[in-house]
């Protein structure tokens, strides 16, 4: 469209008419429909239509410059309706616009459609652009219509590659929906109504009959005398309409020469009086397409550009729940449909070991499986091996297993051929190979039902390292039994208990080579004796004190345990377990951990933790204590003295790989209290620094407190990635 050419050569003014019109109008009092009394025109624009050289162009005239004696149209707009291309001149800016006309700026933009239009002018706009309505609506329309026809066209271009990866998913199998009702979701129930009846029936959601039972109370678990399935008691008559918790169902099958794992949402649905016919649901939410490397394209389904639903490649925005975005905690390990893995085995998943896994797995998240795999391709040799317990704790990102080359696999794990046998046989996990390893290196051979029972123990050889070389394995696992019995308390914290007595013990000059010292015949009583023989009467007050302010201490410590214990050949980071272990820790290495609660007070806000550094092979001698914030950052690192030494520069590299490690843990929780936990720390610092605070004692007194906090911080780098590096870098500025 040649359209300065047309401006120049076409000019147009109102006509005599339209100035008349214009002039003999004139402002009236109205009200608004939110109550506003306001004065408008009858008429706010007039338009002028003509087709020229196959334009449409269309001038519009504003009623309050015609009132002023000006003929000039504020727009000009010319359409070509063969190509659907539109461009409409600014006199007073004196540009040309592609906008559509809802989006000038008019000055009357609530009224625009106030409009005037000659008979003629009208019916030749109408003909001109094939539209009903009349004009301006008749225009505007029109560019509407364009406008959702290009914006269709560029989505086609977006989404034309995914509708074909798309359509080449097959269907769902014949007893898909079965499957998911029978083994996809495991809440099963017995429905019954109330009797005094010894003998009495109920309905069983899974053997879907009648079934007897004995003495039922509404809630309660039991199993279901036919099916043997966990079923939940449900009386009738007190039990509304419910649904199951929603849980994960996978589903693989071949695409076209690719893979696609399909995940689903499922859930059944009970309405008040029909519980012998629950409403199934089953959606379809996301899909993976595994190629021959097998590299992945991820689907999901969701809404497009706000307009509607359909399948879109890359992955849901998920992470932060106080956004407005899409947020499920659901547990994403779920059941995999079994009766096609024949088939799937012949194609590339052969060489992954997904198979294997499927089979004896209850739950599992292949997704998860196939991409720790590419970092860790021994997982399809554990696979294939049937050491499904060892694949599932190395998923967990909890464990990291170290294989030597040799072309005998057991060999490779540090164990003989029989011993995987036995690993097999027992279902063992990573605690058990642990042990297994043990028992080789030194030439021992423990019953096998000991090495199950210190695997339900969570004890690792590790764990018992302060007292392995005392006492045997098997007197060492009668004794915790017979010490758990007597005190009622979980040997997992027994074994802490005992070590942190030895440790004490020690401290004191006592004989811990003695029998008598270290195997006390009250573990317990035994520990708390001297506990107060090394000043603990002082501290359990302390302890006390401290727990009347802060009551959440204890349990906020045992929870963040497992997310962030780790450790390697020469360094271990432990988390304390009572306010007791910090005091200690602090009255040992002389610091100012016991002689202020500003660090219980971050504690119980969770606003950050203390946690202990120490050398692997001396775990039980405190070494560092590191105040971290919950995303990893450590922000100080103080030894005895309350001194950071040279030697630190050593495990600095530990906090980085232990900071990097903890990543994987971390869960959307854990890095809003991260952003809240940068946000106290950075107005602490500015509030230091602008009341010059400086260290009164010791060897860096006379320093600004700010900047010996400020070098002494450890920043992780977190795995939220760019838009949570942005987010610290928009608090740093704001601090």
């Amino acid at each position: 469209m040649k359209k300065e050419y047309l401006r120049k050569t076409y000019q147009t003014v109102a006509t005599d008419e339209m100035m008349k019109m214009a002039e003999n109008d004139h402002l009236v009092k109205e009200k608004t429909w939110y109550g506003a009394v306001v004065e408008n025109y009858k008429t706010d624009i007039y338009m002028r239509c003509q087709v020229i050289e196959r334009i449409l162009k269309v001038s519009f005239f504003q009623t309050h410059d015609m009132r002023m004696g000006s003929n000039k149209p504020a727009y000009e707009l010319y359409i070509d309706k063969d190509t659907g291309r539109f461009f409409t001149w600014d006199t007073a800016r004196r540009k040309w616009k592609t906008a559509i006309l809802d989006h000038m700026d008019w000055i009357f933009y609530d009224r625009i459609s106030r409009s005037y239009m000659a008979p003629e002018d009208n019916l030749l706009m109408k003909q001109y652009l094939d539209v009903a309505e009349d004009g301006y609506n008749g225009i505007s329309n029109y560019q509407n219509d364009v406008r959702e026809r290009q914006l269709k066209e560029r989505h086609r271009r977006e989404t034309e590659p995914w509708d074909f990866v798309m359509s080449r998913v097959p269907a769902l199998p014949k007893d898909w929906e079965r499957w998911v009702d029978k083994q996809a979701i495991h809440y099963n129930y017995i429905f019954y109504d109330y009797s005094r009846k010894k003998i009495q029936t109920g309905y069983c959601s899974w053997c879907e009959k009648e079934v007897p039972i004995k003495k039922p109370k509404h809630n309660k678990m039991g199993k279901c005398p036919c099916c043997r399935h966990t079923i939940q008691y449900k009386a009738k008559g007190r039990t509304g309409r419910f649904e199951t918790a929603a849980e994960t169902a996978y589903l693989l099958q071949p695409c076209g020469d690719d893979v696609v794992l399909r995940q689903f949402k499922v859930l059944r649905h009970y309405a008040k009086g029909g519980y012998e016919t629950p409403k199934l649901y089953i959606f379809e939410e996301r899909r993976v397409i595994y190629n021959s490397a097998m590299e992945s394209s991820r689907f999901y389904y969701g809404l497009y550009k706000n307009s509607y639903s359909r399948w879109i490649k890359g992955e849901r925005v998920s992470y932060n729940p106080y956004r407005m975005y899409y947020y499920d905690n659901r547990d994403y390990e779920g059941a995999v449909y079994r009766r096609n893995l024949l088939y799937l085995a012949r194609t590339k998943l052969s060489r992954t070991g997904l198979s294997e896994l499927i089979r004896q797995s209850d739950r599992l998240d292949p997704e998860v499986y196939l991409e720790t795999l590419r970092e860790k391709p021994y997982l399809e040799q554990l696979a294939k091996a049937g050491l499904i317990m060892v694949v599932k704790d190395i998923l967990g990102g909890k464990r990291e297993l170290e294989i030597d080359s040799s072309h005998d696999f057991a060999k490779a794990l540090g164990i003989d051929k029989n011993q995987m046998r036995r690993l097999r046989k027992d279902k063992g996990g990573f605690q058990y190979l642990a042990w297994l390893k043990y028992e080789k290196q030194n030439k021992k051979n423990y019953p096998d039902q000991m090495l199950k029972q210190l695997e339900q123990w969570q004890a690792e050889p590790s764990d018992l390292g302060f007292i392995l070389k005392k006492m045997s394995l098997v007197r060492i696992c009668n004794y915790l039994k017979k010490q758990s019995a007597l005190s009622g308390r979980p040997v997992k914290e027994l074994i802490s208990t005992w070590r942190d007595y030895l440790f004490m013990a020690s401290r004191l000059k006592a004989d811990t080579e003695a029998e008598l010292v270290f195997k006390p015949k009250d573990l317990v009583a035994k520990h708390d004796e001297t506990v107060s023989l090394c000043g603990g009467e002082e501290i359990v007050k302390q302890a006390e004190e401290i727990l009347e302010h802060y009551p959440d201490i204890d349990s906020i410590c045992r929870s963040i345990q497992e997310k962030y214990e780790y450790g390697d050949k020469q360094y271990t980071i432990i988390v304390p377990k009572t306010v007791e272990d910090i005091l200690v820790e602090g009255a040992v290495l002389g610091h100012c951990l016991d002689r202020t609660d500003i660090y219980f007070g971050r504690i119980q806000r969770r606003e950050s933790f203390i946690v202990f550094l120490r050398k692997t092979e001396a775990l039980d001698c405190p070494y560092y204590t590191l105040e971290i914030e919950p995303d990893g950052t450590a922000r100080q690192k103080r030894t005895t003295g309350d001194k950071q030494n040279a030697d630190f520069n050593k495990a600095k590299r530990f906090i980085m790989k232990w900071q990097r490690e903890i990543q994987k843990r971390l869960t959307e929780e854990d890095f809003i209290l991260a952003k809240e936990s940068i946000r106290l720390r950075k107005k602490e610092f500015k509030e230091l620094r602008e009341t010059k605070a400086k260290i009164w004692h010791g060897h860096l007194a006379g320093k600004l407190l700010v900047d010996v906090l400020e070098a002494d911080l450890m920043e992780a780098v977190s795995s939220m990635g760019e838009e949570w590096e942005g987010e610290k870098a928009d608090l740093s500025a704001a601090a």
